[in-house]
C-alpha cells in the first residue's frame, strides 16, 4: 500500500472518531435491555418469531422495535445458531490478510441495549407452518407471527469429484482455510522442480462467474501478488495463474451490463483469466474438468450459487428452483400470509417492476426492514404497501487498490472506487468497535504488510498433488 492509500485510510479513522464522540456527547445512555421469560413470551398478545440474525433478521427485529407503541404487548423473539452476526462483505479482507476474523463478527446480543427484542441462541430443527409451531434445540417455540431469515447454503451440483475437491467461501473459517491453502500451494510449489507440477500447483479455478466468485477471484489474486509472493522471488518464473470459469455469457448476470464489462476489464487487465459460457463438468485431484476442455489445477474454489438450507427446503409449500420458497408482492408464503421470507431464504420479486431481487446483503436488509414496517403495521391493523426495492448502487472489490462501484448513474473503477467499497462498508458495519478494529488491522498491513501465518484450526498441512513434497526441497 504506498502513502496516498494510507493516508487516506488515516484521514477516513480520524472522521470515524471524531463522529463516534459526536455520537457519545449528544446522545443519552440507552437504557438497559430486560431478559423475557419463556412464559412471558407464550402469554404474550401477539408473538414474533424471526428465524435467523443476519442482515435480513436482524434488520426486520430492529425495524419492527422502532415501529411498535409504547407498551405495546408484543413479544419479538430473534432465534440464531450462533451468537454473533457475520458481516459477509467484509470477508475478503480477513481472506487477503488484513483483518482478523473476529472483526467482522458483531455480537447479536449487543444490539439489544435500549431495545425490546429478546434472543434465543438456538438452532432450528423444524417448522410446522399448519400448528404454527418452530422446534428449535432449547424447545418449541410458537408464534402469531414468523420471519424466516435463514440465509442460503453454497449449491454444490452432483457432479464427478466436486464434492470431494470443491472449496467453499462461506465463514470465517472458509476464509482462513483459504489463506492457509494458498500458503500451502506456494510452499509446495516451491518444493518441486517438475515445472508442469508447479504451474498446477500454482493453478486456482473459481467456478462461477457473481459477486462472490469475481470477488474471490481477486482475493486470491491479490494475496498472492501482494502478500505471499514477495517472500519467493524464486517463483517469478511460475507467475500464479487464477482463472474465473462461468456458465453465464457474461460476469454479474444480475448486474448491468456496464458493470459486467467492466468488472471484467480490471479482472483481465490484472491478469486473471475470464471464461464465461464454460460449464465445470467435474474435478479430480490433478485437473478441473470443464466442458471446453480440462484445467491442470489442484485448487477448485466453487462459488456458483446458492441453495435455500435444508429445513427451508423441506417446507411444504411452493419452492423456486433453487429451494427458495416462492413469496407475494409482501413478502409472505401465500398459502400462510402469517410467514414472511426474506433475504436469500426468499424468491421476491420488487412489486413495480417484476424483477428479481438480487441474493445481496443489500436486498436482504432492504426486505427486513420492509417486513418490519409491515408487521407493525399490520398490528396496528393497517394495510402494508407491496415490497419496493430500490437499489442503493454495485460495489466489487477486485484487488489491489482497485474496485467497481456503480452509484446511481456514476460509475469508479481503480483507486476511486476502492476507497468507495471500504469507506462504505466500514460505516455501514453496526459496529464501532469492529470499525475501529478493522480500520486498524487495515493500516497496519498497508504499513507493515499482509498477515502470512497459518492459523489452523484443526487437522494438519494438506497435500495438493500427489507429488508435491516428494522433490528435493528448496531452501528459502
Amino acid at each position: 500500500m504506498d502513502k496516498k492509500v494510507a493516508f487516506g485510510l488515516a484521514a477516513l479513522g480520524g472522521v470515524l472518531a471524531l463522529a463516534r464522540r459526536l455520537v457519545d456527547r449528544g446522545a443519552p445512555d440507552a437504557p438497559a435491555h430486560h431478559s423475557q421469560t419463556e412464559e412471558a413470551y407464550l402469554h404474550a398478545a401477539h408473538r414474533v418469531l424471526i428465524l435467523g440474525a443476519s442482515f435480513g433478521g436482524l434488520q426486520t427485529a430492529l425495524a419492527l422495535d422502532r415501529r411498535l407503541p409504547t407498551g405495546h404487548n408484543t413479544s419479538i423473539l430473534l432465534v440464531n445458531q450462533d451468537n454473533d452476526m457475520l458481516f459477509t462483505p467484509l470477508l475478503w479482507t480477513v481472506a487477503d490478510g488484513r483483518a482478523n476474523p473476529s472483526d467482522v463478527l458483531v455480537p447479536i446480543r449487543a444490539f439489544q441495549r435500549g431495545r425490546a427484542f429478546h434472543v434465543l441462541h438456538a438452532g432450528v430443527r423444524g417448522i410446522d407452518l399448519d400448528k404454527r409451531v418452530v422446534e428449535t434445540t432449547s424447545g418449541s417455540r410458537p408464534y402469531d407471527v414468523l420471519v424466516i431469515a435463514l440465509g442460503s447454503v453454497t449449491a454444490l451440483p452432483n457432479l464427478p469429484g466436486l464434492r470431494e475437491h470443491a472449496r467453499l467461501f462461506h465463514t470465517t473459517g472458509d476464509a482462513m482455510q483459504m489463506r492457509n491453502h494458498l500458503i500451502d500451494a506456494i510452499e509446495q510449489a516451491h518444493q518441486t522442480d517438475d515445472p508442469d507440477e508447479r504451474r498446477a500447483l500454482l493453478t486456482f479455478v473459481v467456478g462461477g462467474g457473481g459477486d462472490t466468485g469475481i470477488e474471490l477471484a481477486a482475493t486470491i489474486h491479490d494475496y498472492l501478488e501482494t502478500g505471499l509472493l514477495a517472500k519467493y522471488p524464486w517463483l517469478s518464473d511460475t507467475p500464479p495463474h487464477i482463472v474465473v470459469a462461468g456458465r453465464a455469457e457474461r460476469l454479474l448476470p444480475m448486474s448491468t451490463p456496464r458493470t459486467s464489462a467492466s468488472v471484467r476489464r480490471v479482472l483481465e487487465s490484472s491478469g486473471i483469466e475470464v471464461r464465461t459460457g464454460v460449464s465445470i463438468t467435474g474435478a479430480t485431484d490433478r485437473v478441473v474438468q470443464t466442458d471446453h476442455g480440462d484445467i491442470p489445477a489442484r485448487t477448485l474454489f466453487w462459488a456458483a450459487g446458492i441453495t435455500a438450507p435444508p429445513i427451508v427446503h423441506d417446507l411444504p409449500v411452493g419452492h423456486a428452483r433453487n429451494g427458495a420458497l416462492l413469496v407475494d408482492d409482501h413478502l409472505r408464503i401465500p398459502e400462510h400470509p402469517e410467514v414472511y421470507v426474506v433475504g436469500d431464504a426468499a424468491w421476491a420479486f420488487d412489486a413495480a417492476n417484476g424483477n428479481p431481487l438480487p441474493p445481496t446483503a443489500q436486498a436482504a436488509e432492504h426486505e427486513g426492514q420492509y417486513v418490519g414496517r409491515a408487521i407493525a403495521a399490520e398490528l396496528a391493523g393497517q394495510p402494508a404497501p407491496p415490497f419496493r426495492f430500490e437499489p442503493k448502487g454495485h460495489l466489487a472489490l477486485l484487488g489491489k487498490r482497485t474496485g467497481v462501484a456503480e452509484i446511481g448513474p456514476l460509475s469508479f473503477t481503480g483507486l476511486p472506487a476502492w476507497f468507495i467499497w471500504h469507506g462504505y462498508y466500514l460505516l455501514h458495519i453496526p459496529s464501532w468497535r469492529n470499525r475501529l478494529h478493522l480500520l486498524t488491522d487495515w493500516l497496519l498491513a498497508g504499513l507493515t504488510g499482509r498477515d502470512t501465518a497459518q492459523l489452523r484450526l484443526g487437522g494438519e498441512a494438506e497435500e495438493l498433488g500427489s507429488s508435491a513434497g516428494k522433490a528435493p526441497a528448496r531452501a528459502g
